[in-house]
């Protein structure tokens, strides 16, 4: 249906803990411990990915250590329902200053990201929703003049909705 797995308007691939990242340490457990059907939930741990490796990362790769988890639940009838958090330390690199036009707005030592869904998934109909919240790690922007200018919002809201059947011979 989506693209990798959806959250597309706030997720940047190996930032902060969206969509794929790098360090992660990942506990997931089914139907929680065996004690409630459709009960699932995952932790992780992200140690600090910063520019002073070896493999060169840019600023905006980086991150300091963070934590998140996230969890869903099947409630039946083909509707699920789940939420998830994050939080990481930002590298000082990261954190604007204000100073030009330039600089970053997003001025917290921290970057933090939320979400709630639900869906749908039955009799050949797939409906769902997301709606997610960030604070100072959404990146924007793009050349201005010669300058490849990019910049981190303060905080960001996004919504995603997604609508689609399936045709009895497999069509979408």
């Amino acid at each position: 249906v989506l693209p990798v797995f959806g959250g597309d308007s706030r997720a940047q691939t190996d930032n902060f803990m969206t969509g794929r990242s790098t360090g992660l340490l990942t506990y997931r457990n089914t139907d929680f411990f065996g004690l409630v059907d459709g009960l699932n939930f995952a932790l992780q741990y992200q140690g600090e990915n910063s520019g002073n490796t070896t493999n060169g990362r840019a600023n905006r790769k980086d991150n300091g250590e963070g934590y998140g988890f996230a969890a869903t639940y099947d409630v039946g009838y083909g509707i699920s329902v789940g939420g998830a958090y994050s939080n990481s330390a930002r590298t000082s690199a990261q954190k604007g200053t204000s100073k030009t036009e330039y600089d970053s707005d997003a001025l917290g030592d921290r970057a933090e990201a939320w979400n709630i869904g639900a869906k749908y998934d039955a009799n050949n109909i797939y409906l769902a929703a997301m709606y997610g919240e960030t604070r100072n790690m959404t990146r924007f922007g793009g050349k201005v003049g010669e300058d490849n200018v990019e910049n981190i919002a303060n905080k960001t809201q996004n919504i995603e909705l997604t609508a689609q059947y399936q045709f009895d011979f497999g069509l979408r």
